[in-house]
């Protein structure tokens, strides 16, 4: 490690490389692995470690191994910060940077230097001498640096622990004890290839970064057009996050490929890249997608009636537990927009198909095929909003629709979902986002104590199972006016629900209001009128 560390050395991350993704637990296991070396006094070997020649000579890119060299980097730097004998924190600084020549017009030559969005947050929140002792001033402002500062706030936390020799000790294996092969590349291309298929101890990419490079090496960039792209890329992904940028090509690739199983990577490839040109896909067709996305993630349009109706169809439709509903809406976002004149109208059916597929279709692969039938008709108005189209509700489905409505909802999801569609339903009714603090209560408890009044008006227990679960038993409250409620008897329960409670402010809520008494048959005849209102509503 000294040796790739040693003065001199210049270490880049290149444009394609992802951004920093170990968290803490693999920042701990290392750091396990390297006080293990230290009791039994032998080396730790951590892999490959591969770079490609820079354009800049002198400077090596780093194409695999990043994650490793960019978190031994951070525990030298905690190491140094806590040391107190100024000769040793030289020495260890001396692998992190080389100290400036003013005299010679030269500023800090840092060993290792990150992409640009984390590159300045690594310097001055790690890399600068004694930064690791006030960590909490900058936490960040993407993931990657997040995970930069909670590494090096857990290394400091676990080595401030430990005695001054121990962590000297753990020093000297980390300079001197640390075995890794280095292998060294001659172009890009051949860095591309390795990227791809070299797979060492370090955390496995993302179906993102892999597709990245694939994307990249097909549009044969220059360097300075690596670097730009990259720097798009690496915004694309602060907005969305790793694992929702997975998602959305995820989804591109269903969109392209009309495919759904499979590994994503080798789908993509075979699919979606096959028929899209690379500068194409990443000039116009990503950032059209990470918009739809964002989209389709939180509901944010622009403000207008118009586009507040189409927020609340998302909204509805993210509160369901299937997602197949994504791909067409995401679909349409991208290629035509909110404030395309048939959006509201697609946007209602496209809601109205979603609960439908949920309630009567079980099988995922049919579901998939029907919202596949709508994703195709995207662009084609004629056949998308035909009485006959992908969005057409059979008499038989509507049928069996509002019966499914007067039946029970066995899961926790179920029950939130049409609860909170209900609520937009009614009269006097707003659409409520499924991360609001909303939660389904049963005004009817599910689990009735022994010496409990509601043994007196349910005596029977298969009634009550029967009718627990169905919607006329559904009130929205909040979390901590639901607990307070919990198991109370019904002359209980509406005091709290209304008086401080605001339980008044949920539509689905306020019919209780003037209800003085709670039996099946109430429950049973709310029910009913309360699948009929939601039935109207979607037109079955």
């Amino acid at each position: 490690m000294s040796e790739v560390f040693a003065p001199g050395e210049r270490l880049r991350m290149p444009p394609y490389q992802r951004s920093y993704s170990w968290g803490e637990a693999e920042a701990l296991e290392l750091l396990g692995d390297l006080l293990e070396a230290t009791e039994a006094q032998i080396p730790h070997f951590i892999g490959a470690v591969v770079f490609v020649h820079g354009d800049e000579p002198g400077i090596l890119e780093i194409v695999d191994g990043q994650q490793r060299l960019t978190t031994l980097t951070i525990l030298l730097c905690v190491l140094r910060d806590l040391e107190t004998d100024k000769a040793r924190a030289q020495a260890l600084h001396a692998l992190i940077a080389d100290e400036p020549r003013p005299i010679l017009g030269e500023g800090a030559n840092w060993r290792i230097a990150l992409n640009y969005q984390d590159g300045a947050f690594f310097r001055d929140t790690i890399q600068r001498p004694g930064a690791t002792l006030d960590l909490d001033a900058d936490p960040g402002e993407s993931e990657s640096q997040g995970r930069m500062a909670a590494n090096a706030a857990a290394f400091h936390k676990e080595l401030s622990d430990i005695a001054a020799d121990q962590r000297r000790a753990l020093a000297e294996i980390a300079m001197k004890g640390c075995a890794l092969v280095r292998v060294v590349v001659d172009n890009k291309d051949q860095g591309f290839k390795v990227f791809r298929v070299l797979n060492t101890r370090g955390k496995e990419p993302g179906a993102h970064d892999i597709i990245k490079t694939e994307l990249f090496q097909r549009a044969r960039f220059t360097s300075a057009e690596a670097a730009r792209y990259a720097e798009r890329w690496s915004d694309h992904e602060a907005v969305l996050g790793g694992n929702a940028f997975d998602d959305l090509l995820r989804q591109i690739r269903m969109i392209f490929d009309r495919g759904t199983k499979g590994d994503i990577v080798a789908a993509f490839q075979k699919g979606a890249l096959a028929k899209i040109d690379a500068r194409k896909f990443l000039d116009e067709i990503l950032p059209a997608y990470v918009r739809g996305y964002r989209q389709i993630e939180t509901a944010q349009l622009d403000e207008s009636p118009r586009l507040e109706a189409i927020a609340n169809c998302l909204h509805q439709m993210r509160a369901l537990e299937q997602q197949n509903w994504r791909a067409p809406a995401l679909h349409f976002l991208a290629e035509r927009g909110a404030d395309d004149p048939a959006a509201l109208e697609f946007f209602q059916n496209l809601e109205r198909l979603a609960y439908v597929m949920q309630l009567l279709v079980h099988d995922r692969d049919q579901r998939g095929r029907r919202f596949a039938r709508v994703t195709e008709a995207v662009r084609n108005d004629r056949v998308l909003l035909s009485k006959t189209g992908p969005f057409a509700i059979s008499r038989e489905e509507g049928r069996k629709t509002r019966e499914r409505l007067i039946g029970r909802f066995a899961t926790f999801g179920q029950r939130r979902a049409i609860a909170l569609r209900l609520n937009a339903a009614l009269a006097g009714g707003r659409t409520i986002p499924p991360e609001s603090d909303a939660t389904v209560e049963h005004v009817l408890p599910r689990t009735i104590p022994e010496d409990s009044h509601w043994l007196v008006t349910w005596p029977d227990a298969a009634k009550r199972r029967e009718q627990c679960d169905t919607i006329g038993n559904f009130v929205l409250l909040t979390t901590k006016v639901n607990q307070k409620a919990d198991r109370l008897d019904y002359r209980a329960k509406k005091e709290i629900y209304f008086n401080g409670g605001g339980g008044q402010e949920f539509a689905l809520t306020r019919d209780l209001m003037e209800q003085d008494a709670w039996t099946p048959e109430i429950v049973r005849k709310r029910t009913e009128k309360l699948a009929g209102i939601l039935a109207d509503a979607w037109g079955l």
